[in-house]
């Protein structure tokens, strides 16, 4: 019988078949091979750790000179700017050389690291696809815009910066789409907190550069028009005395014609009150819209603010123009002194004829009370003027940031200060998209608007010591909203002038620190007014209702008296339908008008959408001064790496 072969582990001996013993070499060879393996492995993490820190740092690096790069721009560091952008190219491309190399392939397919190794590689690679598509550009437009670089040979703006962002916004913009693109596959589900936490800024930015970038592409094309890009234009500002109250903020009783050609600004000519006819009506309005104004409202130039609708003013004044000089202005825009005292905290102050220095802390009041103490009413003319054309040639020159002055007049915008209307469309268009337009709201779709106001009836400049508030509440049971306005007058007793005080106060009999106010009351659209609080205010006779815009609207004449405070309220039921957020518009006077808006209408109106904390909200911290000298700091430890 054959044998059978004993299994490779056993040996025939003298002393018989019996287990072979291990080589004591082959057992070390194994422990070897393993300890190799296992320090090999060991190794390879470590290097793949020290190249994650060194991706890491890099990312982290470009978001902090990002942030320098903004300060820079605010700060007027162009030079900066640039070396910023260098550094942010050089570091962007470390990140995305690095994650592409053998290592990051194969950690890259372990289970659960996997994915998050992969998060990293395509955030790098969407960082350095933003950089290299867009850096150069945006580099090139933010020096550009930087302050100091603005102003145009001979006055005025250079609008190269802008037209060179609107010729770069496709470029900019598909590199953005690529750089989401790079993102699209990340499966957030699949990543750890402090990788997802990691890529939640740099997805944030991309989400919300987007509609920002859609936003500027339609918004530069009018704006460059509207600066003279295209052919030349002839805009009139209205300045508006709060001193003389107006539903729209005061007597205009100074305007400046400028005119812009491809950025340049020239101030053509300054009118006033005695510029123009005063007797001729400009526009032909409906009686029931006259009925609410008394009959010179759209006959004298200073009375056009009378109504809060800034398109009927604007257009009043255009009108005028054409009726005096045969041709049509191409915009009207609004502003009073406080938003001169806005724009002069970016600009910085200015010197008057007579060697004053006006600041962002003195202007309103040097406006209007101190210049009816110092001057005559023809020096008071030319003072006005002066401090009209030397803030005029402050903003001219642009020697001013632009991020700090969009801020002032943002701020004016709110404040209700600052309104602008513009003859063709698409540039009507861009002015009610930010809020410029100043147009009472002729629906409720998107917000419910109720509107009071005041109109100065004494002919004084006793306003400038008038406080006013708004409080609103609401009776869901009747359907109906209330809205009270508190007056206060605190003229003093003595050291005003017979110009500041009350003209027509003698003749009802009262004094002349007394304010004699129209205050109008606006119901929302498709709204009724049901009551009014006093019923037919102190003068019956110059009681007013009627319609503008479709807005029911009515007008009493009350006294307030020096050292008092009266409460005016009106009434209205609520439209039926839908009634999107409860907004209140009133007259922009020389202090704050504070409004308080009663829970109980909250259930009433749509609420506006609460600023919601998605994991793509993307901002940037508040900018400090030495953020922009950080660049400098950042840039040496760059080149200083091996």
């Amino acid at each position: 019988m054959p044998r059978t072969p004993l299994p490779g582990r056993y040996r025939a001996g003298r002393g018989g078949v019996h287990a072979a013993r291990p080589s004591r070499t082959v057992s070390w060879l194994a422990t070897a091979l393993a300890v190799g393996v296992l320090g090999a492995a060991i190794a390879v993490v470590a290097v793949f750790a020290v190249q994650a820190i060194a991706v890491k740092n890099d990312l982290e690096r470009v978001k902090t000179q990002l942030v320098a790069m903004v300060a820079c721009v605010v700060q007027g560091e162009p030079d900066r700017v640039v070396a910023a952008g260098d550094t942010v190219l050089s570091l962007t491309g470390d990140a995305a050389q690095t994650v592409q190399g053998p290592l990051w392939d194969v950690m890259s397919a372990i289970p659960v690291v996997g994915p998050n190794v992969q998060a990293i590689r395509q955030a790098a690679a969407a960082t350095d696809v933003v950089a290299r598509g867009a850096m150069p550009t945006a580099v090139s437009l933010l020096t550009g815009f930087s302050p100091g670089r603005l102003g145009a040979s001979g006055g005025g703006v250079d609008l190269t910066p802008v037209e060179d962002a609107s010729h770069a916004l496709p470029q900019i913009r598909d590199a953005i789409a690529r750089a989401s693109q790079q993102l699209a596959g990340i499966d957030d589900a699949a990543l750890i907190p402090a990788v997802r936490d990691a890529l939640s800024p740099l997805q944030g930015a991309l989400d919300a550069a987007g509609p920002l970038l859609k936003t500027a592409g339609r918004d530069l094309p009018p704006l460059l028009d509207i600066a003279g890009m295209n052919g030349p234009r002839t805009y009139m500002l209205i300045f508006q005395n709060n001193a003389e109250a107006r539903s729209g903020g005061g007597l205009p009783a100074a305007t400046a014609i400028v005119k812009v050609d491809k950025g340049k600004i020239e101030l053509a000519a300054q009118t006033g009150t005695y510029s123009f006819p005063r007797n001729r009506q400009v526009l032909d309005l409906p009686q029931e819209t006259l009925n609410l104004y008394e009959p010179d409202t759209f006959k004298g130039f200073g009375n056009f603010t009378r109504t809060p609708n800034f398109p009927t003013t604007a257009r009043a004044f255009d009108s005028l123009w054409d009726i005096t000089q045969g041709a049509h202005l191409d915009g009207v825009i609004s502003l009073d002194p406080v938003v001169l005292s806005n724009v002069l905290k970016v600009t910085g102050p200015l010197q008057t004829d007579d060697g004053r220095t006006l600041t962002s802390q003195n202007v309103v009041e040097a406006l209007l009370y101190d210049a009816y103490l110092r001057y005559s009413r023809d020096v008071q003319d030319h003072f006005f003027a002066d401090v009209a054309s030397r803030a005029f040639a402050k903003i001219a020159d642009a020697d001013w940031s632009p991020t700090k002055m969009w801020d002032a007049l943002q701020t004016s915008i709110t404040q209700q200060r600052l309104h602008a209307w513009f003859a063709r469309p698409d540039e009507q268009a861009l002015a009610v998209r930010y809020k410029l337009d100043g147009a009472m709201a002729t629906s409720n779709e998107k917000r419910t608007e109720l509107g009071i106001f005041v109109n100065d009836a004494a002919y004084s400049k006793l306003e400038y010591f008038m406080k006013t508030s708004v409080n609103v509440t609401c009776n869901a049971a009747a359907g109906t909203v209330t809205t009270a306005l508190q007056i206060a007058n605190s003229v003093p007793s003595t050291g005003m002038t017979s110009y500041q005080l009350g003209i027509r106060n003698k003749r009802y009999g009262i004094p002349r620190q007394s304010f004699i106010l129209d205050v109008m009351y606006f119901a929302p659209p498709g709204s009724v007014i049901t009551g009014i609080d006093p019923e037919h205010g102190n003068s019956w006779y110059d009681e007013r209702s009627g319609v503008e815009d479709g807005r029911d609207a009515h007008s009493i004449r009350v006294f307030v008296g020096q050292g008092e405070t009266r409460t005016v309220s009106y009434t209205s039921t609520l439209p039926a339908g839908k009634r999107g957020p409860l907004a209140v518009r009133y007259s922009p006077t020389v202090t704050s008008t504070p409004v308080h808006i009663a829970p109980d209408c909250a259930g009433l109106f749509t609420q506006p959408p609460a600023a919601a904390k998605a994991k793509s909200a993307f901002t940037l911290p508040a900018l400090t001064p030495g953020q922009c000298a950080a660049v400098e700091v950042l840039a040496r430890a760059e080149s200083d790496r091996p």
